[in-house]
């Protein structure tokens, strides 16, 4: 959601007559920003409750989603992503499931390279792993000693570095220096505005230009 609106912020501005102060630290972390009244608007890649839910496990009672509106926005893909010498190009739906669990822990029992599983994940809060969480391992849980990164953006670093890693990642997020590996289905992560109470005053100016102008 950050990179979707800077890309816009200076027509945004324009259309609704208002500065924005941009902050794109995740999630869950500007869901619990909104809750706490320190800020008007926050980005929400992936579902409201799926956040929620993961940001009030890791600090129960930190997000109360009552009096929260959610304005969707649009769809990104979220991505299973390899490092390159890992050798894999597709996976069942089940292995990558394996996989992100620890069931699977080297990359030549799916026809990959002989290497250990190396699982690097975002923070809790991150809609890309929330995404995964809900289309993907559904009541499963992530492996439990998986490597764990501040933010979004250093998942496709350390998994280009690290040989045998592999992560989630928006495809907005996505380098060359990592490899997309094709699943049986897309995962799609939802993207929208969350607000506290009814739309009014600049924050409703805001929401209308990002709604018209974000596809």
């Amino acid at each position: 959601m950050g990179k979707l609106v800077s890309a816009q912020k200076q027509a945004i501005e324009a259309q609704a007559g208002v500065k924005l102060e941009l902050l794109a630290n995740g999630a869950g972390r500007g869901l619990t920003d909104l809750c706490a009244g320190q800020a008007e608007i926050a980005l929400m890649g992936g579902s409201l409750k799926g956040v929620s839910e993961a940001m009030n496990k890791e600090k129960p009672g930190s997000v109360d989603i009552s009096g929260l509106k959610e304005i969707p926005l649009t769809k990104v893909k979220v991505a299973f992503i390899t490092h390159p010498g890992v050798g894999v190009k597709s996976l069942t739906d089940a292995q990558a499931r394996d996989i992100l669990t620890g069931k699977v822990t080297n990359w030549k029992e799916v026809g990959g390279a002989d290497l250990p599983v190396k699982v690097v994940l975002a923070f809790a809060g991150d809609g890309a792993r929330v995404t995964m969480q809900e289309a993907l391992l559904k009541d499963a849980t992530y492996l439990k000693t998986a490597i764990q990164r501040n933010s979004a953006k250093d998942i496709s670093l350390v998994v280009s570095q690290l040989p045998g890693a592999c992560g989630t990642l928006s495809v907005k997020n996505i380098d060359a220096t990592v490899a997309s590996v094709a699943l049986e289905k897309d995962v799609e992560m939802p993207m929208s505005f969350v607000v506290k109470g009814e739309l009014a005053g600049d924050v409703k100016k805001v929401v209308d230009a990002a709604t018209a102008l974000i596809h």
